[in-house]
């Protein structure tokens, strides 16, 4: 679970600075980014927690391998959706901050809603007693928090300075 936070972070770090060629490095794009990730993790743990309840733990398993996944093959979309797709034939859209916002917001909120999937996922699977639950989430928790600081601190001093975005993408 450490890796799932480290490339969650590499990719918030990476599209934060994909964005702006789209987009412009303004307000407007920063806190699309920025509030769309908070928007749908936090939509993709609500939503995650109650589908943790209704389904055994094979299919827990399962869900959390799923929404990693599609995190990931978004990941490596991301540069195509981003830059060839978006600022090559849209780059019009960049003229309203108000509707480049909601196309930013919306684009991601699909990988992050699969982020915010996975710990109640995770730990409705590996939670077999309700006397272990707090340090079994907690440890879930902590591990994946110091992977999303290690991402981060790695992307942002290491990998931008030895990669492009699109090998730094296929990391993630």
């Amino acid at each position: 679970y450490f890796f799932s936070g480290f490339a969650a972070l590499l990719y918030q770090v990476i599209w934060q600075r994909m964005l702006p060629i789209f987009s412009g490095a303004d307000l407007y794009a920063t806190t699309a980014v920025v509030a769309s990730f908070m928007a749908g993790m936090g939509l993709g743990s609500l939503c995650a927690g109650a589908l943790a309840d209704a389904v055994v733990r094979r299919w827990q398993v399962g869900l959390f391998a799923l929404a990693e996944l599609l995190t990931g093959i978004f990941g490596l979309l991301s540069k195509w959706w981003y830059y060839d797709f978006l600022y090559q034939r849209f780059a019009h859209l960049a003229s309203s901050p108000i509707l480049l916002s909601v196309v930013l917001f919306a684009s991601l909120l699909l990988p992050t809603f699969c982020m915010g999937m996975t710990l109640p996922l995770l730990a409705k699977a590996l939670t077999t007693a309700i006397d272990r639950a707090g340090t079994r989430i907690g440890s879930l928790y902590a591990l994946n928090t110091l992977g999303a600081a290690a991402g981060a601190l790695i992307t942002a001093w290491v990998l931008t300075g030895r990669f492009d975005f699109e090998t730094i993408l296929q990391i993630g």
